[in-house]
């Protein structure tokens, strides 16, 4: 559940009265000491006493920066929980000097040991920087000494000079909070709206007037009256607390926290000069839509990319021979051949065209807005589509927060359009990454913009075809196996093995006792199935004359990731799948099947899950496959979800028993 909001320079009427707190770094009370669990959720390994964020604008340089301070305290109960320690703060640059600072970093472990509370501050010349992508960096730290019994303390500071988003507020963590508390304090310059998610009531809410006197530019008085060029005004500041907050259960098959975890986000709406006049600042997608193809690194990059883009057509061998389709698969086979991702993602170009085909290396608007300017220059229709990728979250369209979105990939208009995306060698022209499948992106258009989905409607197959022939001895079983897979899944095996035979094996170690010889197919050529055919050895389970086979040999489902009673967000495959399983045994001398488990076969519209078992001579033919007909399933379908799952992993993982028909003396 979202809501849009404003938050304004003036007094809201709703004022919720409750006790806030106002704890001192270092002050640790006796009952945080004492504490052994947290009564509300006892299973937890560790609670935040609270998380208090303070958020202000402070005088710089004639303007205002933005102060964002956080104090927040952890009581340890479980060695589980012991990362809790290291310390992450995302800190943001806009390429054109502007930075984030994060400073006053202040963190000390608390232990108490022999009737004393023992303190152990960090280390500061261990904190360290590091760079996520040309946007993105994070100042990192480890406190000291944790054990079960332990208070982490944690304060810093971040002052951004970034008025267009305030610092967002999560209250709710991946461990229980007591206490979450955000306080803004607003200037009579700035509004901003904001969205809450998940939150529909507060347990504290209050606004009131700051009762120390501010002022902008050169104020003085005449008989009361403010003369001169300046302002007077006072903070409103604005609270908000959450109490009792539960954990927040990061359960299989979620496409991100970001979508689902309580939070407030901001956005300026509106800026109110001190000279009297108004200027609206909250965009709609339309007007966004043409901010970008005016934009410098975004349209103007597109026009500016097309003289250097025009003379390299021509080093594409037979293009003008080409159809449209071929012209754009050849267009985008050659800058993926050209140029590498740097692994950033960004909506705004990080370079000149220039720069960046000199540099042979960019961030995916570098890219795919290069690639978009030969498509044009070659009579094709292509447009940039702006998205959220799935670990930033997913764009709600309701509300036209620019900041939501963070990637952009191409659509390319033809006889039958499709998405590309040419960062990506392992993928196919025509399919983008798994982490763009989120939901829609916004189509830049120069007349009007529109919302495309970015869903993947082809199915992705993962099939085993396997053979077991028991040893003589019975003791081990020789198995063979051909694993073949398409589209998404043929990715994942391409781009998470690398067709290197070593981690191939490693794979399969996990599931058989041993694996002699690997070969696999197709690894380059990414518009046919990806496969890979090895020969390996599976330990039998004997019991008395017995013999015991699994006939997918372990690599059906196993386990049930669906473990929660109820769950309130979808379930997200990121892609539709079927996974197929064939199966021939062949039934040693002497010896017969016990019993031919019954079929299985259902249909509906959320999957299909076939099982059957066919005798033929001295073989069992075992023929399965369970089909995901979905991406994403809606919370309403999860306990029917959770109950097929459970099915699958019980049938596709049940045992033969085969019976020895003569004992000899």
């Amino acid at each position: 559940m979202k809501s849009i909001l404003f938050i304004i320079a003036s007094i809201l009427t709703i004022t919720i009265t409750a006790q806030k707190l106002n704890p001192e770094f270092g002050n640790i009370l006796r009952s945080e000491i004492s504490m052994k669990s947290y009564e509300k959720d006892r299973a937890s390994g560790a609670v935040n006493l609270f998380d208090i964020g303070e958020t202000k604008f402070i005088n710089y340089e004639g303007g205002y920066n933005i102060q964002f301070k956080r104090h927040k305290r952890i009581k340890i109960f479980k060695e589980s929980e012991f990362n809790l320690a290291e310390v992450t703060i995302p800190f943001y640059e806009d390429g054109y000097g502007k930075k984030e600072r994060v400073k006053d970093i202040k963190a000390v472990t608390y232990n108490y040991e022999n009737g004393n509370l023992k303190e152990q501050e960090l280390d500061y010349s261990l904190v360290f920087e590091e760079k996520l992508n040309d946007r993105w960096s994070v100042k990192k730290f480890v406190l000291p000494n944790v054990k079960a019994g332990s208070i982490l303390d944690i304060e810093y500071t971040m002052i951004t000079p970034f008025h267009q988003n305030l610092p967002d507020w999560r209250f709710q963590d991946v461990i229980p909070t007591i206490y979450s508390e955000y306080e803004v304090s607003m200037i009579p310059f700035y509004e901003y709206a904001f969205i809450l998610q998940g939150i529909s009531k507060f347990d504290y809410q209050n606004s009131e007037v700051s009762k120390i006197d501010r002022k902008w530019g050169n104020v003085a008085k005449s008989f009361g009256r403010v003369v001169g060029g300046g302002v007077e005004f006072n903070d409103y500041i604005h609270t908000y607390v959450l109490k009792d907050v539960p954990a927040f259960k990061d359960e299989s098959y979620i496409s991100s926290v970001n979508d689902y975890i309580l939070k407030m986000d901001f956005q300026l709406a509106k800026f109110n000069s001190p000279n009297g006049t108004s200027n609206e600042i909250i965009t709609t997608w339309e007007e966004l839509n043409k901010e970008l193809l005016k934009h410098p690194d975004f349209g103007k990059y597109i026009n500016s990319s097309k003289k250097i883009a025009k003379k390299k057509l021509s080093s594409i061998e037979g293009i003008s021979k080409m159809n449209d389709l071929e012209k754009s698969k050849a267009i985008i086979g050659f800058v993926k051949r050209s140029f590498s991702w740097n692994k950033f993602n960004s909506k705004y170009s990080s370079q000149s065209p220039k720069e960046f085909y000199k540099n042979k290396i960019g961030n995916k608007a570098d890219i795919n807005l290069f690639l978009i300017a030969m498509l044009a220059e070659a009579g094709i229709e292509a447009h940039p589509v702006i998205l959220s990728t799935r670990d930033h979250g997913k764009v709600n369209i309701d509300y036209p927060f620019a900041h939501f979105l963070n990637s952009v990939i191409v659509l390319i208009i033809g006889e039958s359009a499709f998405l590309s995306d040419a960062t990506n060698n392992l993928l196919p022209f025509n399919k983008i990454p798994i982490n763009c499948i989120n939901g829609e992106g916004l189509m830049v258009h120069p007349e009007v913009a529109s919302w495309v989905s970015l869903e993947n409607s082809k199915q992705s197959l993962l099939k085993y075809i396997i053979s077991i022939n028991p040893d003589s001895n019975l003791k081990k079983s020789k198995v063979d196996i051909t694993l073949q897979t398409t589209n998404y899944n043929a990715y994942h095996f391409r781009n998470k093995y690398n067709n290197d035979t070593t981690l191939i094996k490693e794979y399969f170690v996990k599931k058989l006792d041993e694996v002699n010889r690997i070969v696999t197919r197709n690894y380059n050529n990414i518009s046919l199935p990806y496969s890979t055919t090895l020969r390996g050895k599976l330990e039998n389970e004997n019991i008395g004359n017995n013999l015991i086979i699994k006939p997918f040999a372990n690599f059906a489902i196993e386990k049930n990731e669906l473990t929660q009673r109820e769950r309130n967000y979808p379930v997200d495959f990121q892609y539709s799948q079927k996974n197929v399983f064939e199966s021939t045994i062949i039934i040693p001398e002497e010896y017969v099947i016990d019993k031919i488990p019954k079929p299985e076969f259902i249909s509906n519209e959320l999957l299909e899950i076939s099982l059957e078992y066919l005798m033929e001579n001295n073989k069992v033919n075992v023929k399965g496959h369970y089909n995901f007909k979905k991406a994403i399933y809606e919370p309403s379908d999860y306990k029917l979800l959770k109950y097929y799952m459970d099915l699958i992993v019980k049938r596709f993982n049940e045992e033969l028993v085969f019976i020895k028909t003569t004992v000899h003396n």
